[in-house]
């Protein structure tokens, strides 16, 4: 009988070929002749741990192996090769039947022997290998480290073969032998220093040097450890040079041991490092980047076991040749040129994989020299700049410390418990550090350094511009001085404009605004402003018309120590009141009106296309415009800003900024501005629905009217007045004010104040229920209104008689008047004025039958009135729409309508305008059946217009009413209405 184990198990007679009978076989043999424990075996075929089954598992195995190594002999027989006892099993193997018996009895022979006998003992026990041992049976525990025993006798014996070879000088016989063995296992020095030096002996060094890398690097990935001194010595003999005796060079700092954050640029860095293109981590002054920088290098290091080089470029010295010292090479070797130095650089990296970290570089040509040459290298630079020139690189920003992030990194420092104890505060302290690295590590530094100062008290000194440079320091980790050099390192040109960027309190500004503040052309402008961007000095972003917008960080704004330019401040600010007259215009114009000449023709436009995308925008900036020109004295100025901005927003969200225009005047003694001024804001009150307030305006306005002696602007007064009047119920002062500004205007000779008049004395006459009386005035007003060089009056007069006639039935009349108001305010540009004759002319098509031309006008009302922001006017236009959608059968459509107008009228106060959407949910619920939810929403109605002083309109809610409520008392609520509309509720 045979076995052999030195390879593939393998027996003079068929094995088994299920796994456990072979399993079994396999420790049996390794220890042959004696027993083994059925434990043991269990352990051995379930190391994690044995089933139920485990022992009828072992026994069919063992009754299976009887069956083959002793088919027919009874288990108790003499015979018998596998034998059982004390609770175990034996193999019995005689003399010379298993080959590990023959191999070892070989080496020992060998082991006394000498000269040409040794080696042929040696070369037969080495020839009884055919594999690894057991190659083909899965090892447990006891069986793999009988192979790892087996393997090691076996190197022991090939490697006195190759010391027999090498003292003979056969160094092809060692090549041979050795070329297999260390592609098995290239991390075995003994073999690589071997394999090496037959290879030198062949004359084949390079061949040499490529064995002791390959080892190097296998040693260096699968273990971390560098070669021997018995390696090192061999590399010495044969590159006449030796690795440094601590193993490859690492010249990296300590990684910062706090870090925090920046998990996308890490996962980014680290795919970049497996490939050569340098990766070029650019970022502000203090932003972090060495720090990143080092992590990424240690958590790659592994990738790059010939060295890990670093380069300060800020310092001085030859880079090149410290780095080829620490490759090993001797002073006598290095060239005394750049370009030599250069060369040899390359050619000593084009096989090996080093990687390389170039810190401060400030342009292209002082990293491409360092660059090192091989595919298996890679290289990380950091740099103020992006350094676009460098071919291949990939870029990697590095920006702000995101809140998290910095709170994160805070708390590391000073410690989580004290940072969670005032949260506030960390969040002051943090708002300061403007998402800088090195400020929050200033910060963080600081408290650490002084345990007993609070964070709240700290915050407060960060607070305080003049003191938070000096505060953001601690030892020689200082904020200040790092920004100071980065602003140094830049041109002049580039110093100087920084400055004239630092607009106090603006977040961020417009390109043409930083034009404006540099006094140059846009062009000129924008070179200038990348430059500043690609240092890092200054951050861009996009607005949502994808135009620029820059911001200059607030640390570096106090770090220049200098105050804006007033002269550029005043010049910028100018272009800026400038584009918000410009947008103002633009609002309230359907076509763009004419460019501005004091402004650049690329901002006017933009304005022109998008005037409310730019108020949005701006809107901050120009109110801290106002501010500034109010700070400096600039009247005039301030006086535009403050107009043109509440021209924007209106009278509501204005707040203190509308008051600053009333100053300026007020401070001048201009009575008449200051009368005007009130008057628009009296106007824009209005339009909003604040009438309260419009009145007061309206009321200052006619008083300084009156006493700078101005009929007309007293009239003009008197008019609005009127307007507010009887749209709060209080109908007899309306038509006194009215009365007297006629009396004015035709004293005055004004014909368009007669005809403004006249018209809302139409309007008025018409509330009241005297048509007669309302068709003579605003028959008057038209008449008046065609001798005015302004047909916009006319316009609007034609709008309101049109509206008038429609409710008394004479739709053609209404259409024709409507048709010619259209073709007038789109004339004139007016698009607030096109809105109400577009609803004037939905409500038209609607008592006519015609739904789709209904809404198509109401839909552009109601796009004009939300383009130009009129909320109130809008909430009209969808009451419009909820009657019109309830006459064409669309009671869901009209409901969510009638929903949005009320909604808006009891925001804004408008009594007025709820009665009008109340009348129309109450035919909306009558028309729907639900008689109760309408009898409540048109007695609401009625009782509104009762209050208000609009018999008419009560009437009709009334009418409404007796559909659903058929009670007396509607009856006689009907007659009194009737009664003021027949004989007027004012005198004659």
């Amino acid at each position: 009988m045979e076995f052999k184990v030195l390879g593939p198990l393998r027996a003079s007679v068929p094995l088994p070929s299920a796994a456990q009978p072979r399993r079994v076989l396999g420790l049996l043999l390794a220890r042959p002749n004696e027993f083994v424990h059925r434990n043991t075996l269990v352990d051995e075929l379930w190391p994690q741990g044995p089933p139920s089954s485990a022992a009828a598992v072992v026994q069919m195995a063992v009754s299976k192996l009887r069956k083959a190594l002793s088919p027919g002999v009874p288990v108790d027989d003499a015979r018998q090769r596998l034998r059982s006892g004390r609770d175990g099993y034996r193999l019995i193997v005689s003399e010379g039947e298993l080959d590990v018996s023959g191999f070892t009895g070989l080496t020992a022979a060998a082991a006394t022997a000498t000269g040409d006998e040794r080696r042929a003992l040696l070369e037969r026990a080495l020839g009884l290998w055919r594999g690894r041992a057991f190659a083909d049976v899965p090892a447990g525990p006891l069986l793999e480290a009988y192979k790892l025993w087996l393997e090691d006798r076996r190197c022991s014996v090939l490697g006195k073969l190759v010391e027999l070879d090498l003292a003979a000088g056969d160094h092809k016989a060692v090549a041979d032998r050795l070329g297999p063995e260390l592609a098995a296992r290239p991390g075995d020095e003994r073999l690589a220093g071997w394999l090496a030096e037959a290879l030198h002996g062949l004359g084949r060094r390079d061949a040499a040097l490529a064995v002791l890398d390959r080892c190097r690097h296998a040693l260096w990935e699968h273990a971390g450890v560098s070669p021997g001194e018995d390696l090192l010595a061999v590399h010495r003999r044969i590159a006449g040079t030796g690795w440094s005796a601590g193993g490859p060079p690492c010249r990296l700092p300590p990684a910062t041991p706090d870090f925090t954050g920046r998990a996308g640029e890490l996962a980014e860095l680290g795919r970049a490092l497996r490939g050569p293109a340098p990766v070029v981590l650019h970022g502000a002054a203090g932003a972090g980047k060495s720090a990143l920088a080092v992590q990424a290098a240690w958590r790659a290091r592994k990738r790059f076991p010939d060295g890990q080089f670093v380069a300060d470029l800020s310092e001085t010295g030859d880079v090149l040749a410290g780095f080829l010292r620490a490759l090993g090479l001797a002073e006598t070797e290095l060239p005394s040129d750049r370009d030599g130095l250069i060369s040899l650089w390359r050619s000593h990296t084009a096989d090996r994989r080093v990687l390389v970290l170039v810190e401060n570089a400030r342009t292209e040509a002082e990293v491409r020299p360092l660059l090192p040459s091989g595919p298996g290298c890679a290289t990380i630079v950091t740099t103020r700049r992006q350094l676009a020139g460098l071919a291949g690189a990939r870029p990697i920003e590095v920006g702000d410390l995101s809140y998290a992030e910095s709170r994160v990194l805070l708390g590391a420092i000073i410690g989580e418990d004290r940072a969670a104890a005032e949260p506030d505060a960390v969040r002051r302290v943090l708002a300061c550090c403007d998402g800088l690295a090195l400020a929050v590590r200033a910060a963080g530094t600081k408290l650490r350094q002084r345990p007993r100062l609070g964070i709240a008290e700290f915050a407060a000194r960060l607070e305080n511009e003049r003191l938070r440079l000096d505060e953001l320091a601690a030892g020689d980790l200082a904020v200040r001085p790092v920004l100071a050099e980065a602003i140094a390192e830049v041109s002049p040109r580039q110093r100087n404009s920084l400055r004239l960027l630092g607009f106090p309190g603006a977040t961020e500004v417009a390109d043409w605004f930083a034009a404006a503040l540099l006094g140059c052309s846009s062009r000129q402008a924008a070179e200038l402003l990348d430059e500043l961007v690609d240092d890092h000095l200054l951050h861009v972003t996009r607005d949502q018309a994808g135009f620029p917008r820059y911001r200059l960080p607030g640390l570096t704004r106090l770090a220049l120590r200098e105050p804006p330019d007033p002269a550029a401040l005043e010049r910028a600010l100018t272009v800026m009141a400038a584009l918000a007259e410009h947008a103002s215009a633009a609002l309230g114009a359907e076509y763009p009106p004419a460019r501005r000449t004091d402004a650049p023709a690329a901002a006017t436009d933009r304005v022109t296309a998008d005037p409310i995308g730019w108020r949005d925008t701006e809107l901050a900036n120009l109110a801290l415009a106002v501010r500034t020109a109010r700070g400096h004295g600039w009247t005039e100025l301030t006086a535009r800003l403050a107009e043109a901005h509440g021209d924007l927003v209106g009278p509501r969200h204005g707040g203190p900024l509308a008051l600053i225009g009333f100053d300026v005047v007020r401070e001048r003694l201009d009575l008449p501005a200051e009368a005007g001024k009130l008057l628009k804001l009296g106007h824009s009150h209005a339009d909003a629905g604040d009438l309260a307030r419009a009145r007061t305006c309206f009321a200052l306005a006619e008083a300084r009217f009156r006493t700078s002696g101005d009929p007309r602007g007293t009239g003009s007064a008197l008019v609005a007045l009127a307007d507010v009047d009887a749209d709060s119920g209080r109908p007899r002062s309306a038509v006194g004010a009215l009365r007297e500004a006629l009396d004015l205007f035709r004293d005055s000779g004004d014909l368009a104040g007669q005809a403004m008049a006249s018209a809302q004395f139409g309007s008025l006459w018409d509330d009241l229920g005297d048509f007669r009386r309302a068709k003579e005035c605003f028959e008057a007003s038209l008449l008046l209104s065609l001798h005015c060089e302004d047909g916009r009056q006319h316009d609007r007069s034609a709008k309101r008689y049109a509206d008038v006639l429609r409710r008394n039935g004479r739709l053609d009349e209404a259409g024709d008047l409507l048709a010619s108001a259209l073709t007038g305010t789109r004339s004139s540009r007016e698009r607030h004025w096109e809105a109400h004759v577009l609803r004037s002319l939905g409500d038209l098509h609607a008592e006519a039958g015609e739904a789709g031309e209904s809404e198509r006008c109401l839909s552009r009302s109601l796009e004009l009135f939300e383009h130009v922001g009129h909320r109130h006017a809008a909430a009209y236009t969808h009451r419009s729409f909820g009657e019109s959608l309830r006459l064409a059968g669309e009671p869901d459509r009209a409901a969510e309508h009638l929903g949005l107008a009320m909604s808006t009228f009891r925001a804004l106060g408008d009594r007025r305008g709820g009665g009008y959407a109340l009348l129309s949910l109450g035919r909306l619920r009558a028309d729907e059946g639900v008689v109760t939810e309408a009898a409540e929403g048109l007695r609401t109605a009625a009782g509104l217009f009762r209050e208000l002083g609009f018999p008419v309109w009560e009437l009709r809610a009334l009418q409404g009413l007796s559909a659903v409520d058929r009670d007396g008392r509607q009856r006689e609520r009907a007659r009194e209405a009737l009664t003021k509309i027949r004989f007027g509720a004012m005198p004659g």
